[in-house]
């Protein structure tokens, strides 16, 4: 799986793409390379729309970015989440915790004007 990263509006946009699973096979790369585009004075947005299948290390992937973000002031949205995963977020209420916008666009328009 690929972290592809670009800015728009002063938001640091990661879109995962190449593989429908973010699971223990692909999780340690991943959260590597997410990471590493963290870099404190934006926030994120990660786009989930192309992720089909979460296990426990994909959402641990996804819990590093929330306090990643939140650690250096910053906010983290989580956009695109497709229906079998948000199942699996409502299950163990991690949709409670991490904020979740049905797209990149209202991802990008909640997040405008949250930073000062």
């Amino acid at each position: 799986m690929k972290v592809r990263q670009k800015r728009q509006d002063g938001v640091l946009l990661l879109h995962l793409e190449g593989n429908d699973s973010l699971d223990c096979s692909t999780a340690a790369a991943v959260r590597t390379a997410v990471l590493e585009q963290i870099d404190g004075d934006s926030d994120v947005v990660l786009d989930l729309s192309g992720v089909q299948f979460v296990d426990s290390a994909g959402l641990g992937v996804l819990i590093s970015v929330f306090k990643a973000t939140r650690r250096s002031g910053c906010k983290a949205r989580f956009a695109g989440v497709r229906p079998e995963v948000n199942h699996i977020m409502e299950v163990i209420h991690l949709n409670r915790i991490l904020e979740l916008s049905p797209n990149v666009a209202s991802a990008l328009r909640d997040l405008g004007g949250n930073r000062s």
